[in-house]
């Protein structure tokens, strides 16, 4: 079947499958200007919270102050979902994998991505992540119940739309799971509508570290060419500096 999170692509790879699609033109143009690569997910109803937890643990991987602040934040997050009424047994298990991602031995690009290509390690990840989310939208009632519009209550809204495995994510979700971890996040909205890409930072206002693409009810992770830039001449610099 379909990996779960792909290898890097060109993004013109991206460009030339979508060049046919009526309205696309413009904004696949506009996209080719800003980001350098892709990497596919699976479409599988978490294909974004599975893009999220593999681009931010890959963007981590040479970041040793942010790697600590983000340990730290998950064994935290356990707070929350007790906080949230969930027992403990049932994200426990999910938690020791995640925090197995996040350790030294999975620190390298391969790793990573093999970690994520297998189904155990990969739905325990997306699984903890959805308790998490629905934790902290829980958690925090009274900020959410308004943007949920189909005259649910908070637990059943979370119960239906955020903890099974196969559902989609929308604005709710990616609002909370933003905040929950501190990932600061670009969405790029690619659709059939007349006007340019719509861009939505979470949260608002903030200087993001992750990019993602949705196109046709689906989360792919982008790669900002002027961030691959920057790594670039920061590993040749480094290099350079080594020889000298």
């Amino acid at each position: 079947g379909e990996e779960f999170i792909s290898e890097k692509y060109d993004i013109l790879l991206f460009i030339e499958e979508k060049a046919k699609v009526p309205l696309y033109e413009e904004k696949l143009k506009e996209l080719q200007k800003q980001y350098s690569a892709f990497r596919k997910t699976r479409a599988d109803g978490s294909c974004f919270y599975r893009g999220l937890c593999f681009a931010y643990l890959e963007f981590l991987l040479d970041k040793q102050q942010e790697i600590l602040r983000f340990k730290h934040l998950v064994v935290e997050s356990k707070n929350e979902i007790l906080m949230a009424g969930f027992l403990e047994q049932l994200y426990k298990q999910h938690y020791e994998t995640n925090c197995r991602a996040c350790r030294e031995r999975e620190r390298s690009l391969p790793s990573l991505l093999r970690v994520f290509n297998q189904p155990c390690c990969s739905d325990s990840a997306v699984q903890y992540v959805r308790l998490l989310a629905s934790a902290y939208i829980k958690n925090r009632a009274e900020f959410y119940q308004p943007f949920i519009t189909e005259g649910m209550d908070i637990q059943d809204f979370c119960a239906q739309n955020v903890e099974p495995m196969a559902t989609e994510c929308d604005h709710i979700q990616i609002i909370a799971l933003s905040q929950a971890l501190g990932i600061p996040l670009q969405v790029e909205y690619v659709d059939k509508t007349n006007c340019v890409i719509n861009h939505h930072l979470f949260p608002e206002g903030c200087r993001p570290s992750i990019f993602m693409l949705f196109e046709d009810h689906h989360y792919n992770i982008l790669y900002s060419a002027e961030e691959q830039e920057k790594r670039t001449n920061s590993t040749v610099e480094f290099f350079m500096d080594r020889n000298d």
